[in-house]
């Protein structure tokens, strides 16, 4: 986390005894190398100050999520995007994976793998564990 974080955030994390995983240098690496696949993925960000985001809101603008990044709490990276085909047709599932998983390891990120995606943590709060994979 940046040393010019403002004091109310600041104060927020030191209350609630939340622990920093990533700092705003790995947040910029790793938005780096999304940006090459930027238009294969979904996104959904939760910050700190947030409540869970809907699970049917998803943003496919990596622009939306970045910026602020001392604040972020979480960034969850779908990588099976699906595309619609028309009402009677099942929509077409894309799966990136590989794409998202090489991107994250360029940016030497950690993260935990999750269905459909990635989860990569900012802040871990008290009683939150990740099952993380390797990079």
């Amino acid at each position: 986390m940046k040393q010019n974080t403002n004091p109310k955030l600041r104060r927020y994390i030191e209350e609630n005894q939340i622990t920093c995983v990533l700092n705003d240098t790995k947040w910029e690496h790793l938005f780096q190398s999304l940006k090459k696949i930027e238009w294969t993925l979904d996104f959904q960000r939760k910050d700190l100050d947030e409540q869970d985001p809907d699970e049917s809101n998803w943003d496919a603008d990596i622009y939306h999520v970045m910026g602020e990044c001392q604040k972020i709490e979480w960034l969850y990276i779908r990588a099976q995007v699906s595309e619609h085909k028309g009402a009677l047709l099942e929509p077409k599932i894309t799966d990136n994976t590989p794409l998202l998983l090489e991107a994250i390891k360029h940016a030497n990120i950690p993260y935990a793998l999750h269905k459909d995606g990635v989860k990569i943590w900012g802040y871990l709060r008290p009683g939150v564990s990740p099952n993380w994979s390797s990079t």
